[in-house]
């Protein structure tokens, strides 16, 4: 082979290499990788969010199933692993306030501990987690018997 040759093909498996780390670290799709539950916390909750108002979650087992007021109110479910919640949303189309049917993907890490919990992600539509906007909330409190867990429940709040 020809130097050159070999020259291309080095920096072609390093740009290979750096890619694979970057993948490793950020996790798959540029989603971060799980660290540890801080200890005590879970999604549980009353959460509000600056781009989804309030959200309310519950955690059970690895299993994370809630409902958030924006608009005419949308839905979230997703698996945990460790600090991380990968899910899936969805609001329903309604014709009367011509809102189209949508849906799509995120994921969002906790961070902090007690009431100085956070979440911190990102959504996107369809198949992808990233790229329509940040998804980060704050704790408010603890879940309660009566908080909503249906879009129907959402929708006679209003």
């Amino acid at each position: 082979m020809k130097a050159k040759t070999i020259g291309l093909l080095l920096v072609l498996v390093a740009v290979a290499g750096t890619m694979m780390m970057t993948v490793a670290c950020q996790g798959f799709g540029g989603v971060p990788g799980a660290e540890p539950m801080p200890e005590g916390s879970s999604f549980s909750g009353l959460w509000h969010s600056e781009q989804f108002d309030h959200m309310y979650l519950h955690q059970d087992g690895d299993q994370v199933k809630g409902v958030y007021m924006y608009g005419g109110g949308g839905s979230i479910e997703g698996e945990v692993d460790g600090n991380l919640l990968l899910f899936s949303w969805h609001e329903p189309g309604d014709r009367q306030r011509a809102r189209q049917d949508m849906s799509g993907k995120g994921y969002l890490q906790l961070e902090g501990q007690g009431d100085d919990q956070r979440l911190v992600g990102e959504w996107g539509y369809n198949e992808d987690r990233r790229g329509a906007g940040p998804w980060e909330a704050e704790f408010i409190r603890e879940r309660e018997d009566d908080d909503p867990t249906s879009l129907e429940e959402v929708e006679q709040r209003r």
